[in-house]
C-alpha cells in the first residue's frame, strides 16, 4: 500500500447525534467562551477565552462563515449579526453544513429546556427524546429522605414513569447520572437497607438503577449512563466505567444496551475495553468530542485499540446553542480522518473499509441500536 496517503472526505456523510440536549428556540445573547467550559464557578472572562476549545470554536467559525482573516471580536459580532438576523436561517445553515439529520435529545438537562413542539418546529431535523430517570428520582429522594412518602409510594410512582415512558414512541432511550450523584460503582441494595433510618443515598440510588435495568431487560429498550469527566461538581474518581463491572457481570441485564456516555474520558481505554467484551455494552463519543480537542485523538485510539467498531456511536453533548451540536460533528469528522489516515497509510484499513466504519459511527449504528427507521432523514433542509 505504500505511504502514499489517500485523502478521506467525511464531510457528506450523513449524522446522527445520538447524545445532546436541547437549545434556545429564540435567539439569546450567550458568551460562548463560558457555555465552551465545564466550570460552574464564575470563571473569569479572559481565563474563559485563552482555551483549546474556544480557539478551536474560532477556527470554525472562521471557515463556515469563509472569514479566514477575521479578528476575534469581529468573527463574534458576525456570528451574532446571522443569529438577530434570521436565527432558523442559522440552524439551518450549521445543520446542513455538518450533514446533521437526527437528534436524540436528553430531556433531563434543566438549564437548557424549553418548549418541545417549538423545538420541533425549529430545528430541521428529526428529533427523539430520551428520559432521564433523575428527573423524577431527585425529588422522590428528596421526600422519601424526609420520610414525606414510604418506599412503596416511590417503588409505584417511579415504574409508573418508567411505564409511561416505553409507552412513548419518541423516547427511544433513557439516560442516569448517577455517577454525579453517588458514583458508579453500585452494588446490590434490598428494600430492607432502604427501610433503615436513615436512609441511606447510595443505596436508594443503586436500587432504583438496578430496578431501571430490570425494566429494560423486559424492553431491550437502550440506557445510556454518564461515565467520564464533567461539570465542577462531578467526583471523576468515581465516574470511571470499570466501576460498572459488577452490572455488566450479572446476567439477568445482559439484554439492556448500556451506552457508555462521553468514552468514559479521561479511561477511554477502559470504556473500549468493556464494551470489547460485554456484548451489550457500547461507547460514546460525546462530550470528549468537542471539549477535548488534543486529548480526542488519543481517546479514539483507546477506543478503537478493542472496541468493536459497530459499538462506538457519535454524540455532541451540544446544549444551550445549536454551535456546539455542529462544532461537534465537523471535529468529529476531523478526527476520525486523521485516525482513519494514518490506519490506511499502515495498511489496517484501505478507504472503502474507512468510510464504512464511518458512517456506522457518525450514524448507522446508533440506527440500529434505537430501531430507528433506516429511511429516516430530515426533509426540511
Amino acid at each position: 500500500m505504500g505511504n502514499t496517503r489517500s485523502r478521506l472526505d467525511l464531510s457528506a456523510l450523513p449524522v446522527l447525534d445520538q447524545h445532546c440536549h436541547l437549545f434556545a428556540t429564540d435567539y439569546k445573547q450567550h458568551d460562548i467562551s463560558a457555555l465552551l467550559n465545564m466550570s460552574l464557578n464564575d470563571m473569569p472572562s479572559g481565563d474563559l477565552r485563552q482555551t483549546m476549545i474556544f480557539r478551536k470554536f474560532l477556527l470554525e467559525l472562521r471557515s463556515l462563515l469563509q472569514l479566514p482573516e477575521a479578528t476575534e471580536d469581529s468573527l463574534l459580532l458576525k456570528r451574532q449579526e446571522r443569529m438577530e438576523e434570521n436565527y432558523s436561517r442559522w440552524i439551518r445553515d450549521l445543520f446542513s453544513d455538518c450533514s446533521l439529520e437526527t437528534m436524540l435529545v436528553d430531556l433531563g438537562y434543566k438549564p437548557a429546556d424549553q418548549d418541545l413542539e417549538q423545538f420541533e418546529r425549529l430545528v430541521p431535523v428529526r428529533i427523539h427524546y430520551l428520559f432521564r430517570i433523575e428527573s423524577v428520582l431527585d425529588d422522590l429522594w428528596k421526600q422519601f429522605q424526609n420520610r414525606e412518602i414510604d418506599l412503596a409510594f416511590v417503588e409505584e410512582h417511579f415504574d409508573a414513569v418508567l411505564d409511561d415512558n416505553l409507552a412513548q414512541t419518541n423516547i427511544v432511550g433513557f439516560k442516569t447520572i448517577i455517577g454525579y450523584r453517588t458514583g458508579l460503582q453500585v452494588q446490590p441494595a434490598t428494600r430492607s437497607q432502604l427501610l433503615k433510618v436513615p436512609p441511606d443515598e447510595k443505596q436508594f440510588r443503586d436500587y432504583f438503577f438496578l430496578r431501571l435495568l430490570s425494566k429494560t431487560s423486559e424492553t431491550g429498550m437502550p440506557v445510556q449512563i454518564h461515565a467520564a469527566f464533567g461539570e465542577s461538581n462531578i467526583d471523576i474518581q468515581k465516574n470511571s466505567p470499570a466501576l460498572l463491572k459488577w452490572v455488566f457481570d450479572q446476567e439477568s441485564f445482559r439484554k439492556t444496551p448500556v451506552i457508555l456516555v462521553h468514552g468514559g474520558y479521561p479511561r477511554c481505554f477502559e470504556a473500549g475495553y468493556l464494551a470489547s467484551v460485554y456484548p451489550n455494552v457500547y461507547v460514546d463519543l460525546s462530550e470528549m468530542i468537542p471539549f477535548v480537542p488534543l486529548g480526542l485523538q488519543q481517546g479514539l485510539r483507546d477506543i478503537f485499540d478493542m472496541c468493536p467498531f459497530t459499538k462506538i456511536l457519535y454524540g455532541s453533548d451540544g446544549f444551550i446553542v445549536p454551535e456546539i451540536h455542529w462544532m461537534g460533528a465537523r471535529m468529529a469528522k476531523e478526527a476520525l480522518t486523521a485516525l482513519f489516515e494514518e490506519l490506511i497509510d499502515i495498511g489496517l484499513f484501505d478507504a472503502s473499509y474507512a468510510m464504512n466504519v464511518a458512517r456506522m459511527i457518525l450514524s448507522e449504528n446508533a440506527r440500529a441500536l434505537y430501531r430507528l427507521d433506516s429511511t429516516e432523514s430530515s426533509s426540511n433542509f
